[in-house]
């Protein structure tokens, strides 16, 4: 779920659409890291080599869109996805 509202609101043309993919992302992202224990490694790989993918492709569409609202939500989200990635690569694995 974290996941998805972060492409919404990298993705949406809509700034109320893109507002709450936002809410819902960071919701989802603090009861991810609430939920899961060290002991889960092979979920912490997979999430961190999601939220990877996911800060690349906030990356490549902070390059590539024209739309500044676009622009800002993917710099964003890439930034908050990468952060997330090495939180999970050093904190846990």
């Amino acid at each position: 779920m974290a996941v998805i509202g972060g492409l919404a609101a990298m993705v949406s043309k809509n700034r109320d659409k893109q507002t709450m993919g936002s809410i819902v992302g960071v919701v989802f992202l603090i009861s991810f890291f609430i939920n899961v224990s060290r002991e889960a490694q092979l979920i912490l790989q997979g999430a961190c080599m999601v939220a990877f993918a996911l800060a690349v492709l906030g990356g490549i569409l902070t390059i590539f869109t024209s739309q500044e609202d676009r622009r800002i939500s993917a710099i964003v989200t890439g930034i908050v996805a990468l952060g997330t990635s090495l939180f999970i690569l050093f904190l846990y694995l």
